[in-house]
């Protein structure tokens, strides 16, 4: 019975520190990938406000085929981020009604983000839209 006891304890000794350090270890990812995806955002912006100031109809065509691609991988990234960042949030297997591992407030700033980025993307879909239809 000591030994199963000291053996349970050593086991429990050696898997909080490993959790945590996955835990540490996942939340760094999931910021260096928020970080990333801002960077991405600014880039967008000023793809777009270069194409708002060309006036040569090619370059803006050209440089709105790079915005499109920068989008698609900023969506790439956002949907591949989606369940990992959720889980983060909401703790590992863990629901609405569970506490989750990561702090209010900071699951509160990085869903506001991650709203800001789609919100700001379709904006910028809708003037590519504009810019693209025919001239009436």
């Amino acid at each position: 019975m000591k030994r199963w006891l000291i053996a349970t304890l050593m086991a429990l000794a050696l898997a909080v520190p490993a959790a945590y350090v996955q835990a540490q270890a996942q939340s760094q990812d999931t910021q260096k990938q928020m970080t990333q995806m801002q960077e991405r955002m600014k880039k967008m912006q000023e793809q777009m406000d270069r194409i708002h100031q060309t006036q040569d109809p090619q370059e803006r065509q050209k440089l709105i085929q790079e915005h499109m691609q920068t989008m698609q991988e900023q969506m790439k990234d956002m949907r591949a981020m989606g369940g990992g960042m959720m889980m983060g949030m909401m703790g590992q297997g863990g629901g609405m009604h569970r506490r989750g591992k990561m702090d209010p407030e900071k699951r509160q700033q990085m869903m506001q983000d991650r709203m800001d980025m789609m919100q700001m993307m379709m904006e910028h879909m809708m003037d590519q839209m504009q810019m693209q239809a025919p001239a009436k």
